[in-house]
């Protein structure tokens, strides 16, 4: 049964990957460096200092990472300052569901907590969260299992009673690796396929989700 629902946040929550993603690509213009788009998938779902790591690994310029790191966040943030923040299909939906069925929510991401707390409140979700986990405040970050470790544990719950909502390769791995239920919703990455065994659950969108854990519910 399904006692606990930890969110991921970039890509399934809000559409702003793919506002990095042109971030990404504003800093490689701007540096005339390649970022490759195998390189900012790999990005995805990692913290800070496991993103440094990859980006000097994948582009062969790891002096530039700041710098590239800057260019994109700051193309984010004035992309959402003129634009509005792009919520998801079905969250609010889904987050009343889960109010009504008194199932607590976490949030569980690797952005950092000023930034996250604002992206809530902007979205009008903040209130349906009983507890949140945010960027380097677990310990080792996604692919690691630690941040729903946490997140599962702010609950009261053990992590096997928990179902995690992921985007990412990197996510889907931290949470089996936590030992908890997942459910795959595919942003700009393709889901793993079925077969990796890093999903129970493969949707196109949040509302999706209603009737699935309406049924562990009601087991």
């Amino acid at each position: 049964m399904i006692h606990g629902v930890l969110f991921d946040m970039d890509g399934l929550m809000f559409d702003t990957e793919a506002v990095g993603y042109r971030g990404w690509k504003e800093a490689e213009r701007q540096l005339g460096i390649e970022i490759s788009d195998q390189a900012i998938a790999a990005f995805r779902g990692l913290g800070n200092c496991e993103k440094r790591l990859r980006f000097g690994k994948l582009t062969g310029r790891p002096d530039l990472y700041e710098k590239a790191l800057a260019i994109r966040v700051d193309y984010a943030d004035r992309w959402i300052c003129e634009n509005g923040l792009p919520v998801k299909p079905g969250l609010k939906e889904l987050m009343e569901f889960l109010k009504e069925k008194r199932i607590p929510a976490a949030l569980a991401t690797s952005t950092e907590r000023d930034k996250a707390m604002t992206y809530l409140r902007m979205a009008g979700v903040e209130k349906y969260f009983s507890a949140s986990v945010c960027g380097s405040e677990a310990g080792a970050s996604k692919p690691a299992p630690d941040i729903f470790l946490k997140a599962a544990e702010k609950l009261g719950l053990p992590p096997e009673k928990c179902l995690v909502l992921e985007d990412s390769t990197n996510g889907l791995k931290a949470a089996k690796a936590a030992g908890c239920m997942a459910a795959v919703v595919p942003d700009l990455s393709p889901a793993p396929p079925e077969e990796a065994g890093l999903w129970d659950w493969k949707v196109h969108d949040l509302k999706e989700m209603i009737p699935i854990i309406q049924n562990r519910v009601s087991e």
